[in-house]
């Protein structure tokens, strides 16, 4: 057990500038794609084929092997945990012992081969890490998953309604009796929170010309967020909007060239920040107008969500860094660069920031190669691909498995 979950040598502490405190960090098996959540001081953390429960001092108080992987954040109503898995819902007690359970499947995102340069046949998409996690509201739990979005009954698991809407992986957004969730096949939806039907729907438009033609421009893969009687969310399809709750109706968008929006959006102090990718930015537009407001330069491509502890933000990068943003003054700086970043930052990162891909290894099938070329990426930077907070506490999830507690000071 130790092996799995233990403090690590002190002397990362280097890594970081006087005004950044360490708490602890411990090292798992699986990637961390999703922030863990806290509650009544315990933090439970559901990666890989595991669901642990540790204190804030980082010690491991116990471990439930999960019979199918995990990339969610688990949430908790009435003394209850509850865990999307590949297999489905899982519900257990806050010592780890299973309740029930709501059988569906979920998996990776397959792409078609040909359209991607890789060939005939359907692979999984090297980009697209992140599950839905589940949403608690009025005694239902909502969930999506490979086959679309379920309401669950919290106290025992029957299934209340099901919609088929395409394979959903952003974890539901309930406000007002409307469910918001987004598709990978471009639609974002509204549904009815007491029966699932479709209130609205809506498509995102598509890059045309040169760029188009390519699906990977294709898809709602990002958490929606409600705020007041609006729905701000990004697509894979470049373009950033702010819709009706009600009705689906487009108030703003602005296009981004050429890049994914990156990470699910923050909305705070009547601003919505978000990070692109290839764009290489965290943005920050008026709530009401859409007018960019602020436009931070970024290295490398921004996935894990921005948060905010108080007036401060904070965003993370695939090249392994960390940085706050106070937007009263504009004032930006980086907090923290994991080692292995710093050791392969020339290899992998611009001189004038951006990705820099390594070449395709010749002896490879296309697809494996392609694969080799992300997966080295993410090896070699430590890439930062969750980012969480509570009580005043960052916790900054690593593609290698680590799980970092950071406070900023």
């Amino acid at each position: 057990m130790k092996s799995l979950y233990c403090l690590i040598a002190m002397a990362w502490l280097s890594a970081f500038p006087a005004q950044a405190k360490l708490l602890w960090q411990i090292q798992t098996d699986d990637g961390v794609f999703a922030s863990p959540v806290v509650h009544n001081g315990v933090l439970y953390l559901a990666n890989g084929n595991k669901l642990s429960a540790l204190n804030l001092q980082g010690t491991l108080l116990w471990q439930h092997p999960l019979s199918a992987p995990a990339r969610s954040t688990p949430a908790i109503a009435h003394d209850m945990l509850l865990l999307q898995t590949e297999q489905g819902l899982l519900a257990f007690s806050l010592t780890g012992q299973l309740t029930w359970q709501h059988l569906s499947k979920d998996g990776p995102r397959l792409v078609n081969g040909a359209n991607w340069g890789w060939g005939k046949g359907d692979y999984a998409e090297p980009w697209s890490w992140y599950r839905s996690s589940v949403t608690l509201d009025k005694g239902v739990a909502y969930y999506g998953s490979q086959t679309g979005t379920y309401a669950v009954r919290i106290t025992d698991g029957q299934q209340l309604w099901y919609q088929d809407t395409g394979m959903t992986h952003t974890q539901p957004a309930v406000s007002q009796e409307i469910v918001v969730v987004g598709s990978w096949n471009n639609h974002l939806y509204g549904l009815n929170a007491q029966n699932g039907d479709i209130l609205w729907q809506f498509e995102s438009p598509l890059p045309q010309g040169e760029l188009g033609g390519w699906d990977g421009w294709q898809g709602f893969n990002l958490n929606p967020v409600i705020s007041g009687d609006y729905v701000y969310v990004g697509s894979r399809s470049t373009w950033f909007f702010k819709l009706g709750l009600k009705d689906g109706r487009e108030a703003w968008s602005t296009k981004h060239a050429s890049s994914w929006i990156g990470s699910t959006a923050l909305v705070h102090n009547g601003q919505v920040y978000y990070g692109l990718s290839d764009g290489l930015a965290l943005i920050g537009q008026h709530t009401q107008s859409g007018n960019i407001e602020h436009f931070v330069r970024s290295p490398h491509l921004i996935f894990a969500a921005p948060v905010a502890i108080g007036e401060q933000l904070y965003f993370a990068t695939l090249s392994g860094e960390l940085f706050s943003y106070l937007p009263a003054s504009g004032k930006h700086q980086r907090l923290y660069q994991t080692q292995s970043s710093q050791m392969h930052y020339q290899k992998h990162v611009k001189p004038l920031g951006g990705p820099n891909y390594q070449p395709l290894d010749p002896k490879l099938p296309i697809y494996q190669a392609s694969l080799k070329q992300v997966t080295e990426l993410l090896e070699d930077m430590d890439s930062i691909v969750s980012l969480g907070t509570a009580d005043g506490v960052l916790y900054l999830g690593l593609t290698n498995g680590r799980l970092l507690a950071w406070r900023p000071e």
